[in-house]
C-alpha cells in the first residue's frame, strides 16, 4: 500500500509525463500559420467580401497578403501610433509579420494561377476558412484525390515536388499525418495509421516491401506476449483478410501443427463436441475448414447420389424446399470433404 506521500509523488510523476507528451504532440502538430497574426476570416466573409478583395493577385496570378494600406481602406487605425486595437489582428504585437511567408515547403511546386485558370474556387482547397488560413489539413491526400478525378497524370510525384530524396523523411509541415522524422512518434503511431487508411500510406509506399523491410525481423508492437498467447486467434477470426496482408497461409500451420489453439481445450472434441458450434452456431465461412481441409464427420452419410465431385448440393437441394440439404452453412462445392 502506498502512503499519502508516495501517492502524491506518483501523481506528480504521471502529471509531468502527460504534460511532456502533450508538449511533444503540440510542437509536432502546431499549425505553421501561427505567424503572429489573427485575421477573423468569418467576419469578413459575413460582410460579403471575396477572397480577392483582401488577397489581390499579383502579376503572376499568385494571391497577395493584405498589408496596412489595404486594411486601412475599411478599418480606421494609425500604424505609426500602435495601441490596443492592434491586438485585434496581431496576436504577437512584438513580432513582425512577414506578408509573403510561404506556408509550403520550398521544394513544393504549387501555382494558384493554374488553379484559378481552371476556375477552382478558393473554398475548395481552403476549407473552413473562417477557422484558419491553411488549406485542408491532410493536404497531400486532398490534392491527390482531386487530381485523380481531373487528370491522373497530375499525381506523378515530380509534378508537385522539385526534390525527391528517399533518405529525407517527411515532416508534419510536408503534409504527412505523422512526423516521419520523429522516430519515437512515428514508431508508436504508424501501425495504427496504416490500419486506419492503408491507401494513404500507399501514396508513397507503393512497392509492398516497405512494411516487410522492418517487420521481417522485428514484430509490430501490437504483437506482444498477450497477442501471441491469447488474442491473435480471436482477432484472426474477426478479420482474416487483415492478417493475410502480412501472413501467408502457412503462418498458422507453422505453430499450430504441433500446438493446439487455446480454444481447442477439454471438451472441444469427444464427448462434448463443443467444436461443432464453430460451424453450426452461428453459421460462418471461417469455420473448421479454414485449417482442416478434410474433416471426418461421423454423422455425414456416404455420398447419397452418383454425382460429380464438384457438383453443388444446392442445385438440387435449394434452401426452403422440402428436399433442401441439412446444412446450416453453405458448403459450396466441398461435398466430398465430409461425404
Amino acid at each position: 500500500m502506498l502512503h499519502k506521500t508516495g501517492k502524491h509523488w506518483l501523481a506528480a510523476i504521471l502529471a509531468m509525463s502527460l504534460l511532456g507528451a502533450c508538449a511533444t504532440l503540440t510542437s509536432l502538430y502546431r499549425s505553421t500559420s501561427d505567424r503572429g497574426i489573427n485575421i477573423p476570416h468569418k467576419k469578413h466573409a459575413d460582410e460579403g467580401l471575396a477572397c480577392a478583395d483582401c488577397h489581390e493577385p499579383n502579376d503572376q496570378g499568385e494571391p497577395g497578403m493584405p498589408n496596412h494600406d489595404m486594411c486601412s481602406a475599411c478599418h480606421e487605425f494609425d500604424p505609426e501610433k500602435p495601441d490596443d486595437t492592434c491586438k485585434q489582428c496581431h496576436s504577437r504585437p512584438d513580432q513582425k509579420v512577414d506578408p509573403v511567408a510561404r506556408l509550403l515547403s520550398p521544394e513544393v511546386i504549387f501555382s494558384h494561377a493554374a488553379h484559378t485558370e481552371k476556375e477552382v474556387d478558393c473554398e475548395q482547397c481552403h476549407t473552413n476558412v473562417e477557422k484558419g488560413v491553411l488549406p485542408a489539413g491532410d493536404r497531400m491526400k486532398f490534392c491527390m484525390d482531386c487530381h485523380a478525378k481531373t487528370d491522373p497524370k497530375l499525381n506523378e510525384c515530380s509534378v508537385c515536388h522539385s526534390e525527391l530524396d528517399r533518405d529525407v523523411r517527411p515532416t508534419m509541415r510536408r503534409g504527412a499525418r505523422i512526423a516521419h522524422d520523429n522516430p519515437q512518434l512515428w514508431e508508436s503511431l504508424h501501425g495504427r495509421e496504416s490500419r486506419k487508411d492503408p491507401d494513404y500510406c500507399a501514396l508513397c509506399h507503393t512497392d509492398g516491401e516497405s512494411c516487410d523491410e522492418c517487420h521481417r525481423n522485428k514484430a509490430p508492437t501490437s504483437h506482444n506476449a498477450a497477442w501471441r498467447g491469447r488474442s491473435h486467434g480471436l482477432r484472426a477470426s474477426w478479420d482474416r483478410e487483415k492478417c493475410s496482408v502480412c501472413h501467408e497461409e502457412d503462418s498458422c500451420a507453422r505453430c499450430h501443427q504441433n500446438t493446439k489453439p487455446r480454444s481447442h481445450r477439454a471438451g472441444w472434441g469427444e464427448p462434448l463436441n463443443t467444436h461443432c458450434v464453430s460451424c453450426h452456431y452461428p453459421p460462418s465461412d471461417t469455420g473448421c475448414t479454414v485449417c482442416h481441409e478434410r474433416i471426418e464427420h461421423p454423422k455425414a452419410l456416404a455420398s447419397p447420389h452418383n454425382v460429380g465431385v464438384y457438383f453443388k448440393c444446392g442445385v438440387c437441394h435449394p434452401g426452403g424446399s422440402p428436399y433442401r440439404a441439412p446444412h446450416v452453412m453453405n458448403t459450396g462445392i466441398r461435398c466430398m470433404a465430409c461425404h
